[in-house]
């Protein structure tokens, strides 16, 4: 198999390798790869890639398996290079990050399908020498449709891991809320292996996904609308909702699960409709001074995450860029964090 060379490792081959910016250049890439700085999703950030300064971005997020990432970059003038490299943490006693995807060539996005629910640590970084303002958003995607139709995240009401027969089972999968006799549809292209009635799930289908290796279940039909052995694609009707098996006394719904070797999976990741989050304004900030005496330096936007440092009134910092109300600042001994933008005025970057 040929290994295609990534963005960055096709853009360092233009220049000498003791090329002394494209050191320093590679430097801050591996000093941003000890960053601790933590978002939650979806998020955006606009700002400027500055020339100034060799800024890199890096976040850690939690992510679970059933989620596609997406990391987007978009920048003025859209030619310019932006180098995309996403890290999942090894589960040895220092937490290091292992390199599991970087953006292609003339690429500035990246999309992941995740299989393992585990931290990671997304680095973006512009190329050298360019004043570049930017809007990034990152976010994730559902890796299958909605199994049923016209529902949405609101439609689930029961949970993966809730408690049943008064606690000695768990619930293996997520409960969909819909009427009777709403069509429920193939999450993927894929294989139907089985169909019938049996057990607690009463009428009921079971899909080999096609895609990624799973086996998707369906139960408490009302009604089945396929043949073991029919070939499906993404959408189509697989049977309706319904409240068979041990679900008569309940309300209409499906019972939705997946099951890989090792067993069941939580589902709900893998369906769950998500936003991008978008920007209102965008910053041209890069530089700032501390308006206030002890303002709270955080690992996230959002007051809730965890204090770094205390800046003191008329401290001087550079600005990568702004989320919301924070903007996402470094000092000058090179600490990254964020700070609310109340505590901040720009200063001119002459």
């Amino acid at each position: 198999m040929v290994i295609q060379p990534t963005a960055r490792e096709v853009y360092e081959r233009n220049f000498k390798k003791d090329d002394s910016l494209l050191l320093l250049w590679k430097n801050a890439f591996e000093i941003s790869k000890k960053d601790i700085l933590q978002i939650t999703l979806p998020y955006s950030e606009s700002g400027i890639f500055s020339e100034e300064n060799f800024n890199v971005y890096s976040y850690n997020l939690q992510l679970k398996e059933g989620e596609r990432l997406v990391v987007e970059v978009e920048k003025q003038p859209d030619s310019a290079s932006v180098f995309i490299d996403l890290f999942q943490q090894k589960n040895d006693s220092l937490k290091t990050f292992q390199l599991i995807k970087s953006s292609e060539p003339e690429k500035s996005s990246l999309a992941f399908e995740i299989d393992k629910s585990e931290i990671y640590k997304i680095i973006i970084q512009p190329e050298m020498n360019r004043n570049l303002p930017f809007i990034l958003k990152i976010y994730t995607e559902p890796m299958y449709f909605f199994p049923v139709s016209g529902g949405n995240n609101k439609s689930v009401q029961s949970f993966w891991a809730d408690p049943r027969d008064a606690g000695s089972r768990s619930h293996e999968g997520v409960d969909i809320f819909a009427a009777k006799g709403t069509p429920v549809v193939a999450v993927s292209d894929g294989r139907i292996s089985f169909t019938g009635e049996r057990g607690l799930g009463g009428k009921q289908v079971w899909l080999m996904d096609g895609l990624f290796g799973k086996r998707v279940y369906y139960a408490h039909l009302d009604s089945i609308a396929v043949n073991t052995g029919k070939r499906v694609k993404t959408g189509d009707t697989l049977g309706f909702v319904g409240n068979t098996g041990n679900a008569k006394t309940t309300p209409p719904h499906l019972h939705f699960g997946i099951y890989r070797n090792r067993g069941a999976v939580n589902p709900y990741p893998f369906i769950k409709l998500t936003d991008i989050q978008q920007v209102k304004d965008t910053s041209k900030v890069v530089k700032g001074i501390i308006s206030k005496n002890k303002t709270d330096l955080r690992k996230g936007p959002a007051a809730v995450f965890e204090e770094l440092a205390k800046l003191k009134k008329n401290d001087t910092v550079l600005v990568l860029g702004k989320n919301q109300n924070w903007f996402h600042i470094q000092t000058r001994d090179s600490l990254k964090g964020f700070i609310n933008q109340s505590f901040l005025k720009e200063l001119s970057s002459n």
